[in-house]
């Protein structure tokens, strides 16, 4: 069987299973499958492997059908980087899996698996992991700031804390963990947290924004 026939058989994850996953450590995963599968990790197989996988989070805009390459190459690139080094090779000679990988795609395999084990539940318990995370974020060091008159003391480092991330992380990753904790805000008529979150999203603008554009 060829490597297209085997990426051909992949079944998608369900899009609630992964939504609140990142894209660098979803490639990361696929590539781990691939090799686990046999199958070369070639930037293309990456390429069409995370979109098999996960094709809410890699098919192109505007045309569902077909991954988003460029979407994909960035994440590879963000991960070769040195302050990260979570995978190893080169674009033309394939990439190479090291110790870094292989403990991500294990971290990533556990989100995946509890969370397809929560997809079953009823509804309260989905409601109450939303509302355990509004209250992380209430209890977090960039809230109690603001609340008590200091918010121009927050810090970047102060908002990506609580946007479960690092100043390392990539802005593309911050700003989907803000969507959802805004969703999620939504959904239970939080007003003093949508409050809270629309002044962030004015004061860090810049810091949020998307580089490559």
């Amino acid at each position: 069987m060829t490597d297209k026939d085997k990426i051909g058989k992949l079944e998608p994850f369900d899009p609630a299973n992964y939504d609140s996953i990142d894209l660098d450590r979803l490639v990361l995963y696929t590539a781990v499958k691939l090799k686990e599968l046999g199958i070369e990790l070639s930037l293309e197989n990456i390429i069409v492997g995370s979109f098999k996988l996960f094709p809410k989070k890699f098919s192109l805009e505007g045309y569902m059908e077909f991954p988003d390459a460029t979407r994909v190459e960035k994440s590879l690139w963000r991960c070769k980087g040195k302050k990260r080094q979570w995978i190893g090779g080169k674009t033309p000679h394939g990439y190479l899996i090291n110790d870094k990988t292989m403990n991500i795609s294990t971290q990533i395999e556990a989100q995946l698996t509890n969370k397809a084990l929560k997809k079953e539940q009823k509804t309260p318990s989905r409601l109450r992991r939303k509302e355990g995370i509004l209250k992380e974020t209430k209890s977090s060091s960039a809230y109690s700031k603001y609340i008590s008159g200091k918010k121009e003391s927050i810090s970047e480092a102060d908002l990506c804390y609580l946007l479960q991330g690092t100043l390392d992380s990539s802005r593309e990753t911050l700003r989907e963990n803000f969507s959802l904790l805004t969703k999620f805000a939504e959904e239970l008529h939080r007003k003093d947290i949508l409050k809270f979150l629309d002044w962030l999203q004015k004061r860090f603008k810049y810091f949020m924004r998307d580089s490559s554009k």
